[in-house]
Parts: C-alpha cells; structure tokens; sequence
C-alpha cells in the first residue's frame, strides 16, 4: 500500500498482536531491505552472553499510519530484558515518530517499574544518537568494532537510561 502523499496521514500506536502479525512480519522484511540495523543484534548475541531475566515484562509496539480506511504498520519499537529497540520506514522518518515512539517505550517503562533500559546504536547512525541524546541516554563504555554478515564494518555504542532515581537522602 503506497500513501497519498497530498492527503493527510495520521498515525497511532499499538501493542502488536497476532491480528496484525502478516502486516507486521512484512514491515520487519521491509525494515531488512532499508537498514542493517536487524544484523546488529544477531552478530553481538552471538558474541556477547546475554543475561537472561525472564522476570521482566515486555513490550512490542507498531506504528500505524492510517489514511482514509487504510492502515498500515510502518514502524516498530520494543523492549525486551531492558533492552530497546526501534525501527521506521525511511519514507517516514524526519516527522517525529521515532520521538512518540520512544516516549511511548519510556512511559510503558516506568508503569512496569524497570530500573533502566538500554540499547547498543551504530555511531553512524546520527539520527539515532541525536535522538537517544535527546532523552538522556548514556554512553557507558568505549565503542564496539563490529563486522556485519553483509560485510560492512559499524562500531557500536552501549548506552543506558536510568529510570529510577536513587534516594540520596540519609
């Protein structure tokens, strides 16, 4: 489905579900064909133990543009053991969703009481860092070297957000 782009597009959040999951498996294959991003996590798990808590709630979200009665995901973000991870179509980027995104991540966060969250970026991603920076995300450790199945060499970066604030009272 192509939008009209001379029309107006809205756009809204929901937690995924099997009811979508074609249009959403479909959205993933798309996310691949545009970035590299989805090759990240599988080489770092691969070198990296994970820490596995199953104790920790988790949340999957997907952007929906909507035009007339037409819907479509074009973006996702979850959180899963802590960890963050969002992706939108280049054709929608740039208009703040990335933003309502994580906000939405952020709030959802916080009613579960996580104490931080976190997420590894490629440096070169600048949209990213730039948005991660925006929420005061912190970069904890030095840059990764990191040689993707596609052959492209990226640095990564470790960055966390606290979410509680310890006491500091006596």
């Amino acid at each position: 489905m192509i939008f009209d782009r001379t029309k107006p597009i809205t756009f809204s959040l929901e937690e995924a579900s099997l009811r979508r999951a074609q249009a959403w498996q479909s959205l993933i294959q798309n996310l691949m064909s545009e970035t590299d991003t989805f090759l990240v996590a599988s080489v770092r798990d691969g070198q990296i133990v994970a820490e596995e808590n199953t104790d920790e709630p988790a949340i999957t979200l997907l952007l929906i543009a909507e035009q007339q009665n037409d819907t479509l995901p074009v973006g996702i973000a979850s959180i899963e053991n802590g960890e963050i991870g969002m992706a939108i179509l280049k054709d929608f980027q740039g208009a703040g969703l990335g933003q309502s995104l994580m906000v939405a991540l952020l709030d959802w966060a916080e009613v579960v009481k996580l104490e931080k969250v976190w997420l590894d970026v490629q440096t070169d991603n600048l949209v990213a860092t730039h948005l991660y920076d925006k929420f005061d995300f912190k970069k904890v450790g030095s840059e990764v070297n990191l040689t993707l199945p596609n052959g492209r060499v990226t640095k990564l970066q470790h960055m966390v957000k606290f979410l509680v604030k310890e006491n500091t009272s006596l």
